[in-house]
């Protein structure tokens, strides 16, 4: 299963993508929204990681930019954000994730959705 990790912290970008490795799936990290977009085309990922508060552009916006893009039809998004409120899990859903994760996100929780999510596109 092919990850993109879409987060403008890169200390915390890397951290994921290690985790992610460490769990057996391969990673890719856009720091931008721009990169995100040009990364997503390119390396045609089966999961987008994305936080929301990001620069110049919400992750609201660009997943829902993203979505409309027919090589994401078939991605699952993951909102990894800081923001929690009820409003937030809202906002995330009627953008397009199917996910809302917490950071710090734990290991327990990110192994469980991406063996969900990798579960599912076996089926």
């Amino acid at each position: 299963m092919k990850i993109l990790i879409v987060e403008d912290n890169e200390a915390l970008a890397q951290t994921t993508g290690w985790i992610i490795e460490m769990l057996g799936y391969d990673y890719r990290i856009s720091l931008t929204p721009q990169a995100a977009l040009t990364d997503g085309e390119a390396y045609v990922p089966d999961v987008v990681m994305m936080d929301i508060g990001l620069p110049g552009m919400t992750g609201y916006d660009l997943c829902r930019e993203m979505r409309q893009k027919p090589v994401h039809a078939g991605a699952v998004f993951v909102a990894q954000t800081g923001w929690d409120e009820r409003e937030h899990r809202e906002q995330s859903a009627e953008a397009g994730f199917a996910h809302h994760l917490t950071k710090p996100v734990d290991l327990q929780t990110l192994e469980s959705v991406l063996n969900a999510i990798a579960a599912d596109m076996r089926v």
